[in-house]
């Protein structure tokens, strides 16, 4: 039972890890309370069943493969055209980016309950057994945390190391300064929202083979980034990955020793504590008036 909770716990936070980070990025760069990241995973989850479902008769793993690589295309595209064509235009007012995110997200849940609303799954081409420490695992569970945590350390490095990701943390820091330094600062922004979305689109094809698709799946997902971000610390990239890992294990742990249904309502009792005893999170900065 231990080791059952230590492995899918790892599970869970390296998903909560690869979606908190997107989030508290585009929140550390632009300012922005993005509440269509929940329908960045959404939408992605249902082009990946859409996909792998019309291919699914062609012979070996192409459908499979095939539909991670359209997904995650399509959603750095809808993340794009997201910030362009609404976040842009609506950037200097923090309530219209607020309300305008959450109608997407809105009519995005509505999208996919036209076209498939009940419950599907996807399976997996990693369907392999393996048994560590007594205990079953599959070959699915293990590619999700490697491939989760070395993707969290490529964006560390390209976030530390790139030209791209010094103009990404200058705007961060100081906007106004960037700019004066010559930084575009929309541009920036705007490939924050595209990391951001491509960071859900991975999140989605990696768990929903272990998971569900569901209309129902974005405001969780939402719910649990914006959960994990307050409490690790707003804009905080190093706190969200540590809140991603608390919240993980903080699930698992009720689900296994207390009882599914309370798992569910973890994030909503994690966000109402942290915002009542430590508003700024864990490594959040204090306001400084």
């Amino acid at each position: 039972m231990i080791v059952e909770f230590l492995i899918y716990g790892l599970v869970q936070s390296s998903i909560y890890g690869l979606l908190a980070i997107g989030y508290s990025l585009v929140y550390g760069v632009g300012r922005i309370l993005n509440l269509a990241h929940g329908a960045f995973y959404l939408l992605s989850a249902y082009i990946f069943y859409f996909t792998w479902s019309s291919l699914i008769t062609v012979p070996g793993d192409f459908g499979f493969l095939f539909g991670m690589f359209i997904t995650l295309i399509l959603i750095v595209i809808i993340g794009m055209l997201l910030y362009l064509l609404l976040i842009k235009p609506l950037q200097d007012n923090e309530v219209g980016v607020m309300i305008g995110t959450f109608a997407f997200g809105f009519f995005a849940e509505q999208l996919v309950n036209v076209y498939e609303p009940r419950t599907q799954s996807i399976s997996s081409i990693w369907n392999e057994n393996f048994v560590i420490l007594g205990v079953q695992v599959q070959l699915h569970q293990i590619i999700v945390i490697v491939a989760s945590l070395l993707i969290i350390f490529i964006l560390m490095t390209f976030i530390n190391k790139t030209r791209l990701g010094k103009s990404i943390r200058a705007v961060s820091q100081d906007r106004e300064a960037a700019s004066l330094m010559g930084i575009n600062v929309n541009r920036v922004v705007m490939y924050t929202l595209m990391i951001s979305a491509f960071l859900a689109g991975l999140a989605a094809v990696f768990y929903v083979p272990l998971d569900r698709v569901a209309p129902y799946l974005g405001w969780m997902v939402l719910t649990d980034s914006i959960a994990i971000v307050i409490l690790g610390g707003m804009g905080s990239l190093k706190g969200s990955l540590i809140g991603a890992f608390i919240l993980g294990y903080v699930r698992i742990y009720t689900a296994y020793f207390i009882h599914p249904l309370i798992s569910s309502l973890m994030p909503i009792i994690v966000l109402i504590f942290i915002l009542l005893l430590r508003p700024r999170g864990l490594f959040g900065k204090k306001e400084i008036d």
